[in-house]
């Protein structure tokens, strides 16, 4: 459970913290790393926490919007926050603030008052698919698909001169991350352009560190010339809000670091779909 975490969090820390220079002399904590403080854990509380999947010891965390709750407020005091890592045998990484950061995990890009609201039909989609609807990424996704809401957004929206939209597939799985949809774009000047999409519900938090890692794993995986990071999340009693970022060219991709919001608008559902509003 995350309520266990924040011991073992505090042990990786402490274990590789240097109080003298006041600076970690390690900051990626392996897979090997976590099950062993893990079972140290264990051993000192005398909680049975689970071992066996250390990879994703930090998703649940900081994906929620309890985060900062969950979060050390001893290692939050000194600066640093947590990213999950994955391949390569790592689990994650303590990693110091951004400058201006004042809390371990903004909740960053949510819908406000001024976010562009559309009427979007749900009637298109069967009653009975509706009826089996449920709160989970992979709904969210396969309604959005149905329902063209990307298309929505490129259309209307965007100022990207998009010429055609073509839905590729669903949880894509990567050597180093998982897409949760990916888009073919034509574009008037660019080869191959592709969009990445990350699907959330309400109440987890959109992680920019995941999103441009499958920007990254775009180009690596593929011949795109440009690459256009997007993502959208359920908004409760009211639809999807759809967003996407500044594209990014191959020859910036080993830089790319920081996601821009260009365009963005609320998509509401009517009628309202089970699982999302």
């Amino acid at each position: 459970m995350s309520s266990d975490k924040p011991q073992v969090i505090e042990y990786l820390f402490d274990s590789h913290w240097d109080t003298e220079k006041r600076a970690l002399r390690k900051s990626i904590m392996s897979l090997t790393d976590v099950s062993k403080a893990i079972r140290v854990c264990n051993e000192k509380d005398g909680r049975e926490r689970s071992d066996r999947n250390p990879a994703n010891f930090l998703k649940d965390v900081v994906r929620n919007t309890s985060a900062n709750k969950i979060w050390p407020a001893r290692i939050a005091a000194l600066g640093f926050t947590g990213v999950q890592r994955t391949g390569r045998g790592d689990s994650f990484e303590f990693v110091p603030y951004k400058t201006g950061q004042v809390e371990p995990f903004p909740d960053f890009f949510r819908h406000s008052a001024g976010t562009r609201a559309v009427d979007v039909e749900t009637l298109s989609i069967p009653v009975a698919s509706k009826l089996l609807g449920r709160r989970d990424e992979a709904w969210l996704v396969q309604t959005a698909v149905k329902l063209r809401l990307v298309e929505q957004l490129l259309a209307i929206e965007s100022s990207l001169r998009v010429t055609e939209v073509t839905h590729l597939q669903m949880s894509v799985k990567l050597r180093s991350t998982e897409i949760d949809s990916l888009y073919l774009l034509g574009m008037e000047g660019e080869e191959l352009v592709l969009a990445t999409c990350e699907a959330k519900l309400d109440k987890q938090r959109l992680l920019p560190d995941q999103i441009v890692a499958q920007v990254k794993a775009a180009f690596e995986a593929t011949e795109a010339t440009l690459v256009v990071p997007m993502a959208m999340r359920s908004v409760p009693a009211l639809g999807v809000h759809v967003m996407h970022f500044d594209p990014v060219k191959r020859a910036d991709a080993s830089e790319f670091s920081e996601l821009s919001l260009a365009h963005e608008i609320l998509c509401r559902l009517k009628p309202g779909v089970k699982g999302i509003c």
